[in-house]
């Protein structure tokens, strides 16, 4: 009668040990799937901040005020009667 609890002490205290293990296995699986979500977040944030960063930039780049002064230094202007020619869709424009 007593082997048998003592058995089955022994038997709890391997499944106790066997527990805790796994318990700190599953606790440092959950750390490192923590980290790589903050990172794989950070590389977010950082695409999200550069994209708004781009947009700003093209449309400063295509701002009618950028346009004129590139259009003064490359010595451009406004279309001449005649220069311009209007397409519209579904016409045949030859001539």
């Amino acid at each position: 009668m007593i082997k048998k609890r003592v058995l089955a002490c022994l038997g709890l205290g391997v499944s106790a040990l066997a527990l805790g293990v796994c318990l700190v296995w599953i606790n440092l699986e959950l750390v490192g799937l923590s980290y790589r979500i903050k990172e794989v977040h950070d590389l977010l944030e950082g695409e999200k901040e550069l994209k708004s960063k781009l947009q700003v930039e093209h449309m400063n780049l295509l701002s009618s005020y950028q346009l004129r002064k590139k259009a003064v230094q490359m010595d451009l202007q406004p279309p001449k009667k005649g220069q311009m020619r209007i397409m519209v869709q579904g016409e045949n424009n030859r001539e």
